[in-house]
């Protein structure tokens, strides 16, 4: 599918994007573990990088972008691309802002120990699955099987459906010990990084629906 020097350096721009996305969502973890123990400096300076790569990540897109504006593919090709490429930021950019969140400040202790007793790493290890799967999904693309793509294109969205059931899970048993947590601006804290936590593999599954239409219209 992608012959031309040019067309090789949008694979190796799309690569490199889809690299940043598994690379924050380990950083991420990281950072969640890192709340679990309260190394509050190992938070910042997790949030930090995370932020630097989403920055990186944005000039990945651009370029692409630019690829893809100067004549790349044919004309009805290109939007269904740039838009695979704007999904795959908007992953990036969800786990950034749920970093940002962890940061903004110190939960209490009692929201700290309610995750702690959470299934909380379990739900961020289904989510890095989505992420996961969605990278291989593109890879697959990119490399012209379109039959492996759209497999780990469905996989994507197994993964989202098994995130969502670990969120609501995760929200009522937040919502019934919220007598437990002495502090309220905790819990609004810890109801909005569950939430975004699975906005994450939202944002991974509508990149796996744009790779499913691009197979689909290569196969005809």
């Amino acid at each position: 599918m992608f012959k031309s020097k040019r067309e090789k350096e949008a694979i190796g721009i799309y690569e490199k994007h889809s690299t940043i996305a598994l690379e924050c969502m380990d950083l991420f973890i990281k950072q969640v573990e890192a709340l679990l123990n309260s190394d509050w400096e190992k938070i910042e300076k997790i949030e930090g990088i995370i932020y630097e790569k989403e920055k990186e990540g944005d000039v990945l897109r651009r370029k692409n972008e630019y690829l893809f504006s100067e004549g790349l593919l044919f004309p009805s090709d290109r939007a269904i691309f740039i838009n695979l490429s704007e999904q795959i930021d908007k992953v990036i950019d969800k786990i950034q802002q749920v970093s940002r969140i962890i940061a903004l400040r110190k939960p209490s202790e009692d929201a700290i120990e309610f995750l702690k007793n959470s299934r909380i790493m379990e739900y961020l290890k289904i989510t890095k699955k989505s992420v996961e799967t969605l990278n291989e999904s593109a890879m697959e693309l990119l490399k012209g099987d379109i039959h492996k793509a759209v497999e780990r294109a469905h996989e994507v969205e197994k993964y989202e459906s098994m995130a969502d059931d670990l969120k609501l899970e995760i929200l009522r048993k937040l919502y019934t010990q919220e007598k437990k947590i002495d502090d309220v601006l905790s819990i609004l804290q810890i109801e909005k990084i569950i939430l975004w936590i699975d906005a994450i593999s939202d944002k991974a599954e509508d990149a796996s629906d744009v790779i499913i239409l691009i197979s689909a219209k290569i196969a005809l």
